[in-house]
């Protein structure tokens, strides 16, 4: 399993998002239906997403900036998030907005007061109860389109063989490498993020055939080309403006050229 982290800021304590359609019911009403099992909330909009239908008005930004193929992508994944702390929740949070099949918030802890510093769905109401059920319903509001589910329970092989993402935050190195492991040999995209004050780390691996092609993170360089010719020797040669310096050496890769460039 490879290995990619980098340093990030920690979650924002922000408020959420205008709430899409109201839930049905409430999340500790569905909650109450036998120690450990799964509740579950949210609009039935999300079974019709087999017909490959996107709301456009409602995801008109991310549709400009990520495609329609990336967003029916996204329309089927079905993500797994453990931990329901200030991390955990704003995790759940924007993948919600951002139109996933559905999201299972995972918590087997009840909340303290020190959890209202950075969950920002619990209130002094909510110490006792599970952060997962007592998020649910906040959650659901976000977007009619997504179902949103708490689980309560212990994790099981067979529980995350369902997800197609999952994502670990506020877990122990000893969890983080076995369900790692299993994610990997199983083909399904896995992320750890973790805060540390202001500061935090993410780990991703999305598999065997996953291809990083920024491998740096660095900012492309870039030239104002005066002219680009042809010759035997040499199949392309770009001319850079003599007013314009550059940090590109010879022999450089470029991206690629097209044949009869128009400018």
């Amino acid at each position: 399993m490879g290995t990619a982290c980098s340093s990030v800021a920690s979650e924002s304590n922000g408020g959420s998002e205008e709430p899409g359609a109201m839930a049905a019911d409430s999340a500790e009403q569905q909650s109450e239906n036998g120690s450990g099992e799964m509740a579950h909330n949210g609009s039935s909009n999300q079974e019709n997403s087999s017909t490959n239908s996107i709301d456009e008005g409602l995801y008109s930004r991310q549709l400009y900036v990520l495609g329609h193929e990336a967003m029916r992508r996204m329309a089927t994944a079905e993500v797994l998030i453990c931990g329901a702390k200030g991390l955990g929740l704003e995790i759940a949070k924007s993948i919600i907005l951002g139109g996933v099949k559905s999201v299972t918030l995972h918590d087997v802890g009840t909340c303290e007061i020190k959890d209202l510093s950075s969950q920002y769905y619990l209130t002094k109401a909510d110490i006792g109860k599970n952060r997962a059920v007592a998020s649910l319903q906040q959650l659901t509001e976000l977007n009619s389109y997504v179902s949103v589910h708490a689980h309560t329970e212990d994790l099981s092989e067979d529980f995350l063989k369902k997800f197609k993402v999952i994502v670990l935050t506020d877990s122990p190195l000893e969890e983080q490498c076995s369900i790692g492991e299993f994610a990997h040999s199983n083909d399904i995209a896995f992320i750890v993020a973790d805060t540390k004050g202001l500061f935090g780390q993410v780990f991703c691996d999305f598999g065997e055939n996953f291809t990083v092609h920024d491998v740096k993170g660095e900012q492309p360089l870039s030239a104002m080309v005066a002219s680009i010719s042809k010759f035997q020797a040499i199949p392309i040669m770009a001319m850079c403006s003599p007013k314009c310096s550059h940090p590109i050496s010879q022999s450089q890769p470029m991206n690629s050229i097209p044949e009869n460039p128009c400018y």
